[in-house]
């Protein structure tokens, strides 16, 4: 007798961060478009919300949902709040309300939907009168209370006030799992894409490690501070939670620039995604080699300003030299600021482009200590771009 083959699984973990959850929506998005199905969805925090909106299934409203999300609609502080006023709460009231937030919630989760999705579906939740750590399934949660334990896990004390629920205090899941693959491993999940924002909270790493066909989406980049909410923000972090998906399913290629896949050859990409980063080009769109040409091409141009300095910079002798060479030009944070970590970009290119195999900057030494000059001056020389 054939059997039939075990219909596979895959699972979506969400981790916690606060305003950087957008970068989850990005991700989901991308997986809708490449066909992939999400059976289990589990997660912590922002990613407890987002987790109730992807078991109900409508990318089009969630987004709606994060377009409302400002800082004022989130927490109980006036629009014109400062950092101040949030210290302020926290030593005054124990963190900063949630009432705005709750009220979204309220409009935006159908607890029904959810229950009625046919996905496997849990959020992570913390109680500090116990040190309990409560990984809760769907059937864990009383009838009409999803959208409270939601706010439990979501509750970032001291950031923000403990949430009670029954006379029981909750804070925020990342207390105990911040990106609970744990949940998705114990219900079977045959696939993991797990999308890590870098939260404030525990990451059980012995997890990640033992995790089988794990897909681990984390930004290289900073998604921003975790307590504020803008609409600028939530729109850039989207699209790179988009990009950074496709990059890791093999739709495109490159690691702080995407690029359409093929474009250049794996060592040849390397350099070009250091070049694009030194020179700060927009990180939001997809480059083809002509439209990467181009744009780096503009950059080039408009910094030739810098061209006296080059030539200092040229006849530098040691990785010594050029670092006390830098901060004598005004450039007060080092090789830190972009307008040095270009300037040292273009000198090295010099360098390399006199010297060969000579320079300094082809050197074990440099390529540990600047690997990610070194790769983009290697571009602009490999290319004759300087």
């Amino acid at each position: 007798m054939e059997m039939k083959a075990k219909n596979k699984k895959t699972a979506l973990v969400l981790g916690g961060g606060g305003s950087r959850g957008a970068y989850e929506i990005g991700v989901w998005q991308a997986l809708t478009e490449l066909g992939i199905r999400i059976d289990m969805v589990y997660g912590t925090s922002v990613g407890a919300i987002n987790a109730a909106m992807v078991a109900q299934g409508d990318l089009d409203l969630t987004t709606d949902l994060w377009k409302e999300l400002e800082t004022d609609t989130v927490f109980d502080m006036a629009p014109d709040s400062k950092p101040t006023d949030y210290v302020k709460e926290i030593v005054v009231n124990q963190g900063a309300g949630t009432g705005p937030l709750h009220g979204l919630l309220e409009k935006y989760v159908d607890e029904k939907k959810v229950r009625e999705s046919g996905m496997d579906f849990g959020i992570v939740a913390f109680s500090p009168a116990d040190l309990g750590k409560h990984f809760l399934r769907i059937d864990d949660i009383p009838e009409g209370k999803l959208v409270d334990f939601i706010m439990a896990s979501a509750s970032a004390f001291p950031a923000l006030q403990a949430y009670e629920i029954n006379g029981v205090s909750y804070i925020d899941g990342g207390y105990a799992d911040v990106l609970p693959v744990g949940m998705a491993m114990e219900d079977g999940a045959d696939e993991i894409i797990a999308v890590d924002l870098s939260g404030f909270g525990n990451v059980v790493k012995e997890n990640l490690e033992k995790a089988e066909n794990l897909v681990h989406i984390k930004s290289s980049e900073n998604l921003g501070f975790e307590f504020i909410f803008d609409k600028q923000n939530t729109l850039r972090i989207m699209k790179l939670g988009y990009l950074d998906c496709l990059k890791a399913y093999g739709v495109l290629e490159g690691k702080e620039i995407a690029f359409a896949k093929g474009v250049f050859d794996k060592n040849t990409l390397k350099m070009a995604d250091c070049l694009g980063d030194v020179l700060r080009i927009d990180n939001l769109i997809i480059y083809t080699e002509p439209v990467f040409m181009e744009r780096i091409t503009e950059v080039i141009d408009g910094d030739l300003e810098s061209q006296e300095k080059l030539t200092q910079l040229a006849g530098l002798k040691s990785l010594k030299e050029i670092k006390e060479f830098l901060d004598k030009v005004d450039l007060k944070e080092g090789l830190k600021d972009a307008n040095a970590e270009k300037l040292l970009c273009y000198g090295a290119a010099e360098d390399i482009k006199k010297n060969g195999k000579r320079s300094v900057f082809q050197s074990r030494t440099a390529m540990k200590l600047i690997p990610k000059i070194v790769n983009a001056a290697k571009f602009l020389v490999k290319y004759e771009l300087i």
